[in-house]
């Protein structure tokens, strides 16, 4: 079996990105040695599909009983007294494969983007019956409850803001690598800008928006568009819908008659491309498109933050003077016309050049190799 397990869990779409990106960046060293697990699809039918779907219930439904749970559950004494012991005890009933498939597979090292594994990893550790080394990749620019452990060995941590909060949560520094949240490299590669905007049928001079939704659609893109297009200022727009096919339908209709040129995609794999052929980012903040954006040095207007970790992320970025936020879609035009007008878009770019940590899998593979097995 593999002697590294990269694990996530399908909760959103960032932390199988980030653990993509990882496994990418080991397949350049040690292709046949390096597995990737969903850690849901070792765990029960209904355990698995009430996961997934419970979280964009709430974050697109009832996003604020979303962030009281996200805040109340981040308290660590009520988590401790009340949480803690219920969380292991549905990990207990639910993740029986996942501890069959991790005492039998016998890593020499596990990551995990996401802190299911390292709840299960960290119980099986208390237990003596598992003693690899375990990474864990904090997947959010400021951490939570459920990713802390005495038990795992080394915390991956998206800035020194991070680690900073990690250190008041009791994490030892020592035990703290800021590296940054992994992405596809293609985010830190250089593109040529003007061909690429041939390429897919837009003009290489004027300004040029990204509206990005996330992989499941999420968020008020309709609306962002629609307001967008009653802007004075010269631009266009690519807006990708991910797999929302009925948000898509909408975006599109809206787009042939627009006063704006707008390309509309629904799930696309070059997200980084497209990235780097636009000037502003669009988009929520969740901890994987953060990191995109900072990445390709691509300043983001933020999508009206839940709250709870978006929120958190976005205040970060705020705290850097690195992005900008609406509240909602009708202050999109405002923004734009003071950002196209004065030189702001080249503060936030500068800014954004002292807060990114590029390369974050490449330095986790480092690591890696330089411990695994010793």
């Amino acid at each position: 079996m593999a002697k590294i397990l990269v694990l996530y869990a399908t909760a959103g779409i960032g932390h199988k990105k980030a653990a993509y990106a990882i496994k990418e960046a080991f397949d350049e060293v040690r292709e046949k040695d390096v597995q990737m697990e969903d850690s849901l699809d070792y765990t029960s039918g209904f355990f698995k599909a009430s996961y997934n779907a419970t979280y964009l219930f709430f974050i697109k439904y009832i996003p604020l009983i979303w962030g009281l749970f996200y805040y109340l559950l981040d308290v660590t004494w009520f988590y401790n007294i009340f949480i803690r012991p219920l969380r292991r005890l549905t990990n207990l009933i639910n993740t029986r494969q996942l501890v069959r498939f991790l005492i039998e597979s016998k890593p020499e090292m596990v990551i995990v983007t996401h802190f299911l594994a390292l709840e299960v990893i960290a119980d099986l550790k208390r237990k003596g019956l598992f003693t690899a080394p375990l990474i864990a990749v904090v997947t959010d620019y400021k951490s939570h409850t459920f990713w802390l452990s005495d038990l795992a060995d080394y915390y991956v941590a998206a800035s020194e803001y991070t680690k900073v909060d990690l250190v008041k949560r009791g994490i030892r520094p020592e035990r703290i690598l800021v590296y940054g949240i992994p992405c596809g490299r293609g985010f830190s590669e250089e593109r040529d800008r003007g061909k690429g905007l041939l390429k897919i049928g837009l003009d290489p001079s004027k300004k040029t928006l990204f509206v990005l939704s996330g992989g499941f659609g999420v968020g008020p893109i309709k609306g962002v568009t629609l307001e967008m297009d009653k802007s004075p200022a010269d631009f266009q727009g690519i807006v990708v819908c991910g797999y929302n096919k009925e948000l898509e339908g909408k975006i599109k209709t809206i787009a042939k008659d627009a006063r704006h040129k707008f390309k509309v995609y629904g799930f696309v794999d070059n997200v980084d491309e497209l990235m780097h052929y636009s000037d502003v980012l669009v988009s929520k903040p969740g901890g994987i498109s953060t990191t995109e954006s900072l990445a390709a040095e691509v300043p983001m207007i933020v999508m009206k933050p839940i709250p709870g970790q978006e929120m958190r992320n976005y205040k970060f970025l705020e705290q850097n003077h690195a992005a900008l936020k609406i509240k909602k879609p009708e202050e999109i035009v405002s923004v734009l016309d003071g950002l196209f007008e004065s030189g702001k878009l080249e503060d936030l770019k500068k800014n954004i050049k002292k807060i990114r940590c590029a390369h974050s899998a490449e330095k986790i593979v480092d690591f890696c190799e330089e411990h695994v097995g010793k």
